[in-house]
Formats: structure tokens, sequence, C-alpha cells
């Protein structure tokens, strides 16, 4: 496994993304990593990938990372229909590679709030809070100064909360932790209940009181805010990916009806339903017709200008 690390306070340059979907038998076209990186996020799989010689089958919320200078090729036709997100970006210079490790063995602390760190292939396990993100990045008007600095912070973000939960992931193995996990992703799968925090205490056979504050120790909300949150970012993925009307997503998010839903969200996100929808309607989406293509921006390939035979693809 390779890891790449870098200093938080340097922004990634972004350079482009979009939403790729293909029906069963599309196979990925041949590409050749320019100096920059891409992201991958699966969301409909599976998708067969090789990059040089490593072959790599990518399932839904599945995320695999393409360091530059190497050729990525469809290993084989889909056998599913797919989806995926695609995002590239130029990362700082100070950027360390790290080869044939493990996370537990990288020489950096996972406190250190400074450092980035990026598996080359994980799994997610929340991609509506990461997708969310990819969706006010693939928003912003790269034309724009202001708009292409926000792009750039954005796509910062994105590896951010990457790397944060990966070191969550390592360094959260107390019981209370543990055991708050395993309630999170029961909250999660009985969404569709509304439980109460005394459905919550009797899953774990704990005290309603004494829940809710070790919940908030290690989250820092209490559970009915979690709770709230999980909906609210079911109700974000489904405004911006279907063309449900505000009262069936409230429906499908799990609030009691379309009025309440409409005023927890104003007050969480600070705008209404329909203009949070409205803000991700210009979003580069491509299908099988039309495969992942690098308009780059004139702005963006000066900083490529000293890659070898760019614009060719080497010979395999």
């Amino acid at each position: 496994m390779e890891y790449y690390a870098f200093d938080i306070d340097n922004d990634v340059t972004f350079m482009v993304g979009g939403i790729f979907s293909a029906q069963k038998g599309w196979q990925h076209s041949d590409r050749y990593h320019h100096g920059d990186y891409e992201l991958i996020l699966c969301t409909k799989g599976p998708l067969y990938i090789t990059v040089q010689n490593t072959q790599y089958t990518l399932n839904q919320n599945d995320v695999l990372f393409v360091p530059p200078y190497q050729l990525m090729t469809g290993t084989r036709p889909s056998s599913e229909d797919v989806e995926f997100y695609w995002l590239h970006f130029i990362l700082p210079k100070d950027t360390t590679t790290f080869k044939g490790t493990n996370l537990e063995s990288l020489p950096i602390n996972g406190q250190q709030s400074n450092v980035c760190v990026i598996p080359q292939q994980f799994q997610l396990t929340n991609t509506d809070h990461f997708i969310v993100f990819i969706h006010q990045l693939l928003s912003s008007d790269l034309q724009n100064v202001y708009d292409r600095k926000i792009a750039n912070c954005l796509a910062t973000m994105v590896l951010m909360e990457i790397s944060k939960s990966i070191f969550n992931r390592l360094t959260d193995k107390t019981n209370n932790v543990e055991r708050i996990d395993r309630l999170k992703e029961w909250i999660r799968v009985n969404l569709y209940k509304s439980p109460t925090v005394m459905d919550m205490a009797e899953e774990v056979q704990l005290n309603p009181q004494y829940l809710s504050k070790l919940f908030k120790k290690v989250t820092g909300i209490p559970p009915k805010q979690y709770l709230l949150q999980l909906k609210i970012q079911t109700a974000q993925s489904l405004l911006i990916r279907t063309n449900l009307s505000i009262k069936e997503i409230a429906s499908n998010a799990y609030f009691e009806n379309e009025k309440l839903f409409m005023r927890q969200f104003k007050k969480v996100c600070g705008l209404t339903p329909s203009k949070y929808r409205a803000q991700f309607d210009e979003i580069y989406h491509n299908n099988q017709v039309i495969s992942p293509v690098l308009p780059i921006p004139e702005e963006i390939s000066r900083h490529l200008n000293d890659v070898p035979d760019f614009g060719k693809i080497p010979e395999k």
C-alpha cells in the first residue's frame, strides 16, 4: 500500500472533476496522469481498473487514489452498470510518498494536525458526507478567481476529511469509542424509525443520561443532533443527486412532514432545500458516450509545462 502525505497549510490545486455513469459492458479508456493526482469514488460498481501493472476492483464506497506519471487503463468491461466521481488535482510540492507500508508503520503521528495522509485505496463508511463536499467542489466556477480559490480549499477539505477518517479508525480503539461507533451504525441502519435517546440507550444497555454525555464526549455532539445531522445529510444527497420533489425528499430523509423538514434544513444549512439544490445545477456529468476527459484550464496547464511528452499516452 502507498500513502501520500503533505502539510495541510498548503492548499492543493483543483483541476477538474465530474460524475461518470455507464451501462454494463463499459470499459475505462487509457489515461496517463501528467503531474496530477486523481481521486475516484465509486458509487456503483464493480469498476475494473489497472494502474501500471496493479489491478483494482472498485465496488460501492471504494476510493482509489491514482498518482502522477502512471498509466491507468480499464482492466475489462464492467459486469454491471457503473457510476463514479472523479477529481483531478495537484498536491503541494512538499508531498511525500510512502511505499510498501501500512498506516501503523508511517513515521507520522495521527495527532499531528498539520499533516494530511491519503492511502492509495480505502473504503468510506459514510459517502453522503463526502458527496456533499464533492458537489460543492464541482459546482465552483473555475473562471472566477474567488471560486477557484474556494475550489482549492474544498479539494483540500475533501482530502483532510479522508485523512481524519483513516486516523480515527486507527486511534479509536477504546471500549467507549467502539460502543459509540456501533451505536452510530445502528442509528444509521434504523434512521427510518427516528429512534429516541431511550431507544439508543436500550440498544447499548446504558442509562439515557449517561449515554447522552458519553455520546457527546466521543463525537462532540448529542445523539439527537447526530440523528438530525444524518437526516440532513440524506436530504442533501437526495437534493443534489435526484429530481425528487421537496415533499418526497422530506419523506425519504425520514422527516415527519415537509414543513418540519424545510424548517430544520434551513436552520442547519442556512438556506432552503430549493436554493440548496439550485447551487449544484451546473455540475459536469458525463456518461458512457463521453468518457471522463481533462479539459485542463490554461492556469493549471502552466503547472505541467515541465512534464515530458505532455499530451501523449506512453506505450504499454
